[in-house]
């Protein structure tokens, strides 16, 4: 018997943010792939829907330039299986 599990990812967070910074998806990717980061308009998208798990580098980097602690991308989400 398959379980099916309700995604638990940091999307919503990742929209919060990157909203509260004032960037528009293309304009985020565009300072990330100016950095040196490998991820297209799409992949960015599906993370922001919980379809594509972030990268730790990408996650670092995303970190580095809104100014927030890790806990920040984590936010609200439960702990629980």
């Amino acid at each position: 018997m398959k379980l099916k599990q309700r995604p638990v990812g940091i999307g919503r967070n990742l929209k919060r943010l990157r909203l509260r910074a004032g960037y528009s998806q293309s304009q985020l990717v565009g300072i990330l792939q100016q950095n040196g980061l490998s991820i297209s308009l799409d992949m960015y998208k599906k993370m922001e829907q919980d379809r594509y798990s972030i990268r730790v580098r990408d996650l670092a980097a995303l970190r580095e330039l809104y100014g927030v602690s890790y806990d920040e991308f984590f936010q609200g989400i439960s702990r629980e299986l």
